[in-house]
């Protein structure tokens, strides 16, 4: 049954997730002090071309089909900005102030350009800017956001000169680890795991974990092997959307939406996930503009 079935039907009780990612709202400062550092070269890429390819202007309109969409909960799996400016934060507040006004509708992660430069992460910005949704300890424990449904979030973003990678914190994953060991099972059905990055991608797309994937990936992977029902890892950072079937954990599945203002050949996609959870289990369904690229599905087969 597809996802859009369930509401056909008249099934009651179902809860529903959008997840979208790598928004990228960007800013082009007029302080000069700004442009200095690794946020120069961020800046000066801004211009050269990623300013042409995330399209700001169609942000409204992904909020619309958001709003069509009638979600119970927003993940936002990070990168809302692109040099982690204050008002790149600012711009996200206003577009999605909807989902802002209590934590119960949105869970909201940190990605590697939202945590761009050491002294942003030294003066903890992105924490400060979206205190009143972030929950302090999310990274430690397995919050029920349904009857059955947990959610667990790990926070991998730390900057770095030059590469875009991600580092698995020891203490982080320790966290992660007593989490899972404490948990009782036998209350939960299904579990979402909110990343920035994803800890494996598709064959097809292993190119791009060169500089870009996740330091330490494989202590996840084990941890989460501990998990005794389905795992929806949801991602983003690869501009790509898929839905990818783990090769090394039976019960985990990736869900990347890709980045939804990108403009490509196809045009903008306005991608997002749709996840229905019916008290069972989850049925997922990708959304995006009809001349959108298409998303695929890789299998392990």
């Amino acid at each position: 049954m597809a996802a859009n079935d369930l509401f056909k039907s008249g099934l009651s009780g179902v809860f529903r997730i959008v997840h979208i990612s790598d928004l990228h709202f960007w800013h082009l400062p007029g302080n000069p002090l700004v442009w200095r550092g690794k946020r120069l070269l961020g800046l000066a890429n801004l211009l050269l071309r990623r300013a042409r390819k995330f399209r700001l202007e169609a942000a409204p309109q992904l909020v619309e089909e958001i709003h069509k969409d009638q979600p119970d909960h927003l993940v936002v799996s990070g990168d809302i900005s692109t040099t982690s400016l204050n008002l790149e934060f600012q711009a996200f507040r206003q577009m999605f102030s909807d989902w802002l006004e209590s934590s119960g509708k949105i869970t909201l992660v940190a990605g590697n350009h939202d945590r761009y430069t050491r002294r942003v992460m030294r003066e903890k910005l992105f924490e400060k800017t979206f205190s009143d949704i972030l929950d302090p300890d999310s990274g430690s424990r397995i919050r029920l956001i349904q009857p059955g449904l947990g959610l667990a979030t790990f926070d991998p973003c730390v900057p770095r000169p030059i590469s875009a990678r991600g580092f698995v914190d020891p203490f982080q994953l320790r966290l992660l680890e007593e989490s899972i060991r404490s948990c009782d099972w036998s209350s939960l059905r299904a579990l979402l795991f909110v990343c920035h990055y994803p800890a494996e991608v598709p064959l097809q797309h292993a190119d791009h974990q060169k500089g870009h994937g996740l330091v330490g990936a494989e202590g996840i992977l084990k941890v989460l092997q501990g998990v005794p029902v389905p795992i929806c890892w949801l991602h983003g950072h690869i501009h790509h959307p898929w839905r990818f079937f783990s090769p090394s954990i039976p019960n985990l599945t990736y869900y990347n939406p890709g980045s939804p203002l990108l403009r490509r050949s196809q045009g903008i996609s306005l991608g997002r996930w749709v996840l229905d959870w019916d008290g069972q289990r989850i049925h997922s369904e990708w959304r995006s503009l009809p001349a959108a690229s298409a998303w695929f599905e890789a299998s392990k087969e």
